[in-house]
């Protein structure tokens, strides 16, 4: 009788190994859920880490901004600082009648660069322009950025 006791008696908990992965496993499970909690508390939080200096080209004391009535067509001219590339731009065009978003990915601008753009507006269905904003794409350590805090904001547009 010994014998089937002391057998029964093993098999009725479980061997310290197996405690021991079961609670690595728990504190590993535990470890990966904080961690994605801290970095999406991050990502929420983040702002552009570097000053890009992006501004309106300005020539003879006028910024390079206007609205063509003719061809129905926002015109810029951007140039970059010297500190990150820019790989992209949303321009954001609030009208008296509606807003309308337009994502430029091929304005990729270089250190110190310039970037000529044109967005198409149609003033008669949305309205004269209240405010332009243009924000800067950037890449940085692999994850595009879109630095809004670092946008250009412009609420007087000239007629071409």
């Amino acid at each position: 009788m010994d014998v089937l006791e002391e057998k029964r008696n093993r098999k009725k908990g479980i061997t310290p190994l197996m405690a021991t992965l079961l609670l690595i496993s728990f504190a590993v499970a535990v470890g990966v859920v904080v961690m994605n909690l801290g970095s999406a508390q991050v990502e929420e939080s983040a702002q552009c880490p570097i000053n890009i200096g992006l501004v309106l080209s300005n020539i003879g004391g006028e910024d390079q901004l206007c609205y063509d009535a003719g061809s129905k067509e926002l015109k810029f001219t951007l140039e970059n600082g010297i500190n990150i590339k820019v790989e992209g731009l949303i321009v954001n065009i609030i009208g008296t009648e509606k807003a309308e978003s337009y994502e430029f990915n091929d304005a990729k601008v270089g250190k110190a660069g310039t970037y000529l753009g044109k967005a198409n507006y149609d003033s008669a269905a949305a309205g004269e322009i209240r405010q332009l904003k243009i924000s800067p794409k950037i890449v940085l350590y692999d994850t595009e950025q879109i630095c809004t805090e670092q946008a250009l904001v412009a609420e007087t547009v000239r007629n071409c």
